[in-house]
């Protein structure tokens, strides 16, 4: 009897400590991340996760969630699908996080949405922009801090017929996302009645790291303007071999996916920028809140936010006060949180509609200029901003 009593009690003993780390009972609230931190989007990722960090230090500085401090669970899609569904399968399933902001490309999106649905965890992505992820099947589990791919496409279509171009070529990613982005600003200027031609649609094999056959297709269609949509890597060789081939007395448009200081690593390629590209388009944020994230984000990290940091950090604010407002760590009631949700953000007002999407927001337009007094020697440069709502 006394035997039994005492492995009884070893048993329970055993189970305490267990019942002590369920998430939203004792110690912290997590929230996970899913960033690319390898791969063609690594440069990116680092300085999301550095966005991502601040919102927390700064919600803990506050008091916290529900009396909590946050615990930011961090995790590297490594710019692929499969590794990216991964990490959000070991979130759930290992970490036990109830709230996951991410992840951060389309494709490892549409992989998760389904799960995220049948797991009842809400997903708030801060960069994947392809408007497919709207038809996915439990996409009222998915949020965006970002704006849609079709909203970027319109005001690229707006340049395109501001500066009266008529011959437009497009070399763009295998995937939803440069697909979306090409289709897309083909489509908005059909309803803006661009009487121009789409002369070559290349899309390309992200995987290969040699564009020259793509790129000679591209010269052969005497384009008098081209869109790009890549990432870091790939976009580094693209432009590279452009200014190669002399492609650099074409005007170019740039995208979200190509912002940024990581597209400098390369000489050859941030001249080419310089040169060609004559609009790019990203989401930024405007007014004193994004004024205050950008200081904050310089004196902590001692470098500026790049694309994206700021709906990372809007999006790790968005799961906090979705989690306060729930009053429990539980995936359902946050989701359901975050529905009704509607706060000031560094990327301006923030709500979702229906579809968990983004109603309004703002984009910058870019060009890259010489920066002689930079580390880099080049930088991007701001160049107009417009405001966008549904």
């Amino acid at each position: 009897m006394v035997k039994k009593l005492l492995l009884v009690v070893a048993v329970l003993s055993l189970l305490i400590p267990v019942m002590a780390c369920t998430p939203g009972e004792s110690g912290t609230v997590k929230i996970g991340i899913v960033l690319e931190l390898s791969g063609e989007l690594a440069p990116m990722g680092a300085r999301m996760l550095d966005g991502a960090r601040l919102a927390v230090r700064e919600i803990n500085d506050a008091g916290g969630v529900l009396g909590k401090q946050v615990e930011l669970i961090e995790e590297d899609g490594g710019t692929d699908p499969d590794k990216g569904f991964d990490r959000v399968k070991e979130l759930v399933e290992i970490d036990g996080v109830q709230v996951i902001v991410g992840p951060m490309i389309t494709p490892t999106s549409e992989l998760s949405i389904p799960y995220a649905q049948m797991h009842q965890i809400p997903l708030i992505t801060m960069s994947a922009t392809g408007v497919p992820l709207s038809m996915v099947e439990g996409t009222e589990w998915y949020f965006r801090t970002c704006l849609r791919d079709d909203a970027q496409s319109l005001v690229l279509a707006d340049v395109v017929m501001d500066k009266g171009y008529m011959r437009l070529a497009t070399i763009v990613m295998d995937n939803t996302y440069g697909i979306g982005l090409e289709e897309g600003l083909v489509d908005g200027l059909k309803e803006k009645g661009w009487q121009g031609e789409h002369v070559a649609g290349i899309q390309y094999n992200i995987a290969v790291k040699d564009y020259r056959g793509e790129l000679e297709t591209i010269k052969a269609s005497n384009p008098d303007v081209v869109l790009a949509v890549t990432y870091a890597d790939d976009g580094i060789i693209i432009f590279k071999q452009a200014l190669e081939m002399g492609l650099d007395d074409i005007a170019w448009l740039g995208c979200d996916g190509n912002y940024g200081s990581g597209l400098f690593a390369e000489a050859k390629s941030a001249e080419f920028m310089e040169k060609a590209i004559v609009a790019g388009t990203r989401t930024i944020g405007a007014g004193s809140i994004y004024d205050n994230f950008v200081s904050a984000y310089k004196k902590s990290f001692g470098r500026s936010p790049e694309t994206y940091c700021d709906t990372t950090y809007d999006a790790v604010y968005a799961a906090a006060k979705a989690i306060e407002a729930a009053g429990t760590y539980d995936g359902a009631a946050i989701k359901n949180a975050l529905v009704g949700l509607k706060f000031d953000g560094a990327t301006g007002a923030i709500s979702f509609d229906d579809l968990g999407d983004r109603t309004s927001g703002t984009f910058e337009i870019w060009q890259v200029v010489k920066d002689p007094a930079g580390e880099i020697g080049y930088k991007n440069a701001q160049t107009e901003v417009v405001a966008w709502s549904m």
